[in-house]
């Protein structure tokens, strides 16, 4: 399969050469990249969070985070019928793709756009042997970036793309709208000046009533502890629970901690003198 006036055969980092050893230019592959990249989005877009290729988790070079997966999950997901269906929809940007030669065609559109990057899993044995430093771990494997993309199905490939926010431009519009409230303040109406500081008031008193409701149940405690009896009152403002089982119990006696080590010790000697 060929990509309308697309050149797959020059790849980054290669000697710039055409199959027939005449010299490619710089502005050549600028330009031929340039043409790739919309069919490279367009893909990158359908695979991004395709479940298809079951993307992992892993590590890069055993400190960033990444997310890989096999290259044989691409082909697939590349000639699937949800392919074929969305393929139909030209506002998905995606080309017609009838095998699994005409993918791999394909996925070196997504590998010179760098929007993919080979890359080789390492096993337990190996990570230490590539560095010292680097500790394996059970649930993210390491990888490292591969000089060579390979076809192969077991061959992996780390994503190099993020898929654009949609709500980006709305958060935009609504920073850029709270910005302009904010430095626009004087010229507000006198109902609204007065309704922003009631509501301020409002506030701050409560977040001074939770100062104090912290230090009165602290000081209780305090002063239930020196008769041996420590007292909580609630609500518990500093748990990590929701406001409703922070007042859940309304009150609390603490129950004194058991030593566990001085009963192992009183029965372990016990047992030493039954033997003797």
């Amino acid at each position: 399969m060929s990509v309308p006036g697309v050149q797959l055969g020059v790849p980054q980092g290669s000697s710039n050469k055409a199959p027939n050893g005449a010299q490619i230019s710089p502005q050549a592959i600028q330009q031929a990249l340039a043409q790739m990249k919309p069919i490279a989005i367009g893909l990158s877009n359908y695979l991004r969070d395709n479940k298809i290729l079951k993307n992992r988790k892993g590590l890069l070079n055993n400190t960033d985070d990444i997310e890989f997966f096999r290259y044989k999950r691409l082909v697939r997901a590349l000639v699937s019928d949800d392919f074929k269906s969305k393929q139909a929809d030209p506002k998905n940007r995606l080309v017609p793709i009838k095998d699994a030669k005409a993918a791999e065609e394909l996925s070196k559109v997504l590998i010179q756009t760098q929007m993919i990057i080979p890359v080789t899993k390492l096993h337990f044995h190996e990570i230490r042997q590539t560095n010292k430093k680097w500790t394996p771990k059970r649930d993210k494997p390491t990888l490292i970036k591969s000089s060579k993309a390979e076809f192969s199905p077991d061959s992996y490939y780390m994503w190099n793309y993020t898929k654009p926010n949609p709500f980006m431009i709305v958060y935009g519009l609504l920073l850029i709208a709270g910005v302009f409230t904010v430095i626009l303040f004087p010229l507000w109406p006198r109902k609204m000046k007065v309704g922003v500081y009631y509501l301020s008031m409002s506030l701050l008193g409560l977040l001074g009533l939770f100062f104090a409701i912290a230090i009165v149940r602290l000081i209780i405690y305090l002063i239930t502890l020196l008769f041996g009896k420590p007292f909580w009152l609630y609500p518990n403002l500093f748990a990590d629970v929701g406001v409703i089982e922070s007042f859940i119990p309304l009150y609390e006696w603490e129950k004194p901690k058991k030593r566990k080590s001085t009963g192992s010790k009183t029965s372990s000697t016990v047992e030493l003198k039954d033997v003797e």
